[in-house]
C-alpha cells in the first residue's frame, strides 16, 4: 500500500521529501520515542516501587496500631474487676456507680496511658445498663441505641473476635471529639458461663491516622485511606473523608495485595499505587501525578520534537531547492493529462526537450491527437447509428402498421359512423406526421404520450371494444425529453403477444412519475403474461430472457436505444408479475436539454 502511495501519488519533490524522511528523520524519531519510552516506563517502575515501599512502611504502622489495640482488649476482655462490674444486678446504681469511679481511676486511664503513642478512647456498654467512657462524663448513649446499627449484630457473631468499624454511630462522637473515626469492637463474655455481658468499642479519631503517614507523604502526592466497605476513613484531602470508593471508575483496577496503574483524574494523568493492611482490611492508595514524575522525560520530549521539526524543515527546503527543475515540467504534463481527462482533447503541452520528459511530451501530444481523430469518428458513427435505428423504426411503420391500419379503416367505412372514421384517420396523420418527419431524436415526454395517444386511438378502433387504455401521468413530467418512438413499441407488444391472445376484453394501464432526478414510465397489461412458470433465480433474469425471445424484438430495439443514449444505468426492466399479465418499467434521467446527459 505505501509502495503504491509513493510511486503513484507524490511528485518527485515529495519523493524526495519521504525518501529523507525515511532515511534520516524517522529513524532518528523512532530511537528517540523508543529512548523516551524506555525512560518513562523505567521512572514509572521505580516511582511505584517507591510508593510501594512507602505505603509497606505505613502498613506496618497501621499494624502495630491493630497490634496494640488489640492488645488493650484483652485487657479489658480478661479483666475480672470489669466483669464483675458487667454483671452486677441492673437496679443496684450505688454499687455500680462505686465500681466504675474505681475501674474509670485504676484501669481505664491507666490502660489509657500505658500506651504513650496511642491516641484511642474506650467506650464499654454493659448489657446490665453500665456504660463507662474515656475522658467523657456526658449522659449515657445507652446500648439499645446501637443495637440496629449494621455492625452490631456482625460483633455478635463474631463471638469475641475484633471486627473494625469506621464511624460505628453518631452517637459517640461526643467521646471521641472527632466526626471521623475507626473503632475496634467486640463482645464481652463472663468466662463461667461464656455469655455476652456487653460491647467494648475502643476508637481511634482520624486525625491520629493520618500522622502516622502525613510526614512519608510529597507535597504534590495524596493519600488515602478506605475499610474493606469502601469507605475512606482516613485522607490527605478531608474533603474525601466518608466518601465512597465503589463509585470511582479505578476501583475495579484495586485487586489482590498491593499494586500501581495509570488512571487520569480530574483531566490529569495520575500513578495510583495501592497496599492492603491484612490485620485492619484497610487499603492504602497514593496518587502521584504523573506530570511531576514525568518532567525531565517531558522536556526531553520537547526537545526532540523541536529538533524533528527542524530537520523536516530542512528536508522540505532541500527537496524544494534540488526538484524544482525537475518537477515544474512534470507538474505542466500532469496537469494537460487531467486536462485531457476531463474531455478537452484539444489540450496539447508546450513542453520541449531532448530529455525524457520532452520525449515523454512529445508521444502525449501525438496521442492526444490520435484519440481526437478516433473520437470524432466514433461520435459519427454512433450518430449515424441512432439515425438508421430511428429509420428502422419509422419503416416498420410504414410497412406493418400504416397496411393495418387502412385496412382497418376500410372495414369502418362499411360499419362505423363517419364522425368515428374521420377521428381515426386524423389520429394516423398526426402519428405519422410525427414519427415520420426528420425532427431530432429527442422529443418531450408531453409528445410522446400525445403520440402514443394518437396510437392507442387507432388500435381502440381495430380491437371493436377488446381493449381498454388507462392513463395515469403525473403533473410535471411532460416537459422533461425522452427518445422519439419509446412507448410505441411496448404498448404494440402488449396488444399483439398480452391482450389479442386473451379470451375477452383486456386492459392496459400507462403510469408515470418522477422521483428525484429520475422519470419511470409503467405499462402493464392483464393480458396472457408470461406462460412458463418461474422459479426465484428465473424470475432474477426475466429482463434478459423476454429480451432474448422470439417475441422481443421491439423490447430489445427500445433496451438497446435507451442505453446507447442515457447511459448503463438505464433502461427497461421487466417484472414479474405471475402468469397473468406482464409490467414493463422504463427509467431515463430528467433532462430538458440534450448537454445535460451524462453518460457514465
Amino acid at each position: 500500500m505505501l509502495k503504491g502511495l509513493f510511486i503513484k501519488r507524490s511528485s518527485v519533490q515529495q519523493k524526495m521529501l519521504l525518501s529523507f524522511l525515511a532515511l534520516v528523520v524517522l529513524p532518528l524519531g523512532l530511537f528517540s520515542y523508543i529512548s523516551l519510552t524506555i525512560s518513562r516506563n523505567t521512572i514509572e517502575e521505580q516511582a511505584g516501587a517507591a510508593k510501594l515501599n512507602s505505603l509497606r512502611l505505613i502498613s506496618q504502622k497501621m499494624g502495630i496500631m491493630a497490634s496494640d489495640l488489640n492488645a488493650i482488649s484483652n485487657l479489658y476482655f480478661s479483666n475480672e474487676e470489669l466483669r464483675s462490674l458487667l454483671l452486677s444486678p441492673s437496679g443496684d446504681r450505688a454499687y455500680q456507680e462505686r465500681l466504675q469511679r474505681q475501674f474509670l481511676t485504676r484501669l481505664i486511664v491507666t490502660y489509657r496511658y500505658a500506651y504513650t503513642w496511642l491516641e484511642y478512647y474506650t467506650s464499654i456498654f454493659g448489657f446490665n445498663n453500665v456504660e463507662l467512657h474515656t475522658f467523657y462524663n456526658g449522659p449515657n448513649i445507652g446500648i439499645e441505641n446501637l443495637w440496629n446499627d449494621p455492625w452490631y449484630l456482625e460483633a455478635i457473631n463474631q463471638d469475641g473476635q475484633i471486627i473494625w468499624e469506621s464511624n460505628a454511630t453518631p452517637r459517640l462522637r461526643p467521646t471521641i471529639d472527632e466526626d471521623h473515626y475507626v473503632s475496634a469492637i467486640r463482645v464481652l463474655k463472663d468466662f463461667e458461663s461464656n455469655t455476652p455481658v456487653g460491647m467494648l468499642m475502643i476508637n481511634v479519631g482520624e486525625s491520629f491516622l493520618y500522622k502516622q503517614y502525613a510526614d512519608g507523604v510529597a507535597e504534590d502526592d495524596q493519600l488515602i485511606i478506605f475499610d474493606k466497605k469502601g469507605s475512606v476513613i482516613s485522607a490527605t484531602d478531608k474533603s474525601r473523608l466518608g466518601s465512597s470508593m465503589l463509585s470511582t471508575d479505578y476501583y475495579s483496577s484495586i485487586t489482590g495485595n498491593e499494586g500501581n496503574f495509570n488512571v487520569k483524574l480530574d483531566g490529569k494523568p495520575m500513578l495510583v499505587t495501592y497496599y492492603k493492611v491484612e490485620s485492619t482490611g484497610w487499603t492504602l492508595v497514593s496518587y502521584t501525578p504523573l506530570d511531576t514524575l514525568l518532567k525531565e522525560v517531558n522536556q526531553s520530549k520537547w526537545l526532540t520534537l523541536i529538533v524533528l521539526a527542524s530537520l523536516m524543515l530542512l528536508s522540505l527546503l532541500i527537496s524544494y531547492l534540488i526538484a524544482k527543475r525537475l518537477s515544474v515540467p512534470i507538474r505542466r504534463l500532469y496537469t494537460s493529462m487531467k486536462r485531457v481527462e476531463m474531455g478537452d482533447l484539444s489540450e496539447r503541452t508546450d513542453i520541449q526537450g531532448n530529455d525524457e520528459i520532452g520525449e515523454l511530451a512529445f508521444k502525449f501530444n501525438r496521442m492526444v491527437g490520435r484519440i481526437e481523430e478516433l473520437h470524432d469518428r466514433v461520435v459519427m458513427e454512433q450518430d449515424l447509428k441512432r439515425k438508421t435505428e430511428l429509420q428502422n423504426l419509422q419503416s416498420q411503420i410504414n410497412t406493418h402498421f400504416l397496411y393495418n391500419t387502412l385496412a382497418s379503416i376500410r372495414s369502418m367505412l362499411v360499419t362505423e359512423p363517419a364522425a368515428k372514421v374521420d377521428q381515426v384517420i386524423v389520429s394516423l396523420v398526426k402519428l405519422l406526421r410525427k414519427t415520420l418527419s426528420d425532427e431530432s431524436e429527442y422529443i418531450t415526454v408531453a409528445e410522446e404520450l400525445d403520440n402514443l395517444q394518437h396510437y392507442v386511438t387507432i388500435q381502440l378502433a381495430r380491437q371493436y371494444g377488446k381493449l381498454n387504455v388507462d392513463f395515469n401521468i403525473q403533473d410535471g413530467i411532460g416537459s422533461y425529453r425522452t427518445l422519439k418512438l419509446l412507448l410505441q413499441p411496448i404498448v404494440e407488444n402488449a396488444i399483439f403477444h398480452g391482450i389479442e391472445p386473451k379470451s375477452g376484453p383486456g386492459t392496459i394501464t400507462v403510469e408515470g412519475w418522477q422521483e428525484e432526478d429520475i422519470i419511470l414510465l409503467r405499462i402493464t397489461d392483464d393480458g396472457v403474461g408470461i406462460p412458463v412458470p418461474l422459479d426465484f433465480e428465473e424470475e432474477i433474469m426475466l429482463t434478459d430472457r423476454v429480451l432474448t425471445s422470439a417475441g422481443g424484438v421491439g423490447l430489445r430495439n427500445v433496451q438497446r436505444r435507451m442505453r446507447a443514449h442515457f447511459g448503463e444505468r438505464y433502461g427497461l426492466e421487466v417484472v414479474y408479475t405471475g402468469n397473468e399479465g406482464t409490467c414493463i418499467l422504463l427509467r431515463w434521467p430528467c433532462f430538458i436539454r440534450v448537454e445535460e446527459l451524462n453518460k457514465p
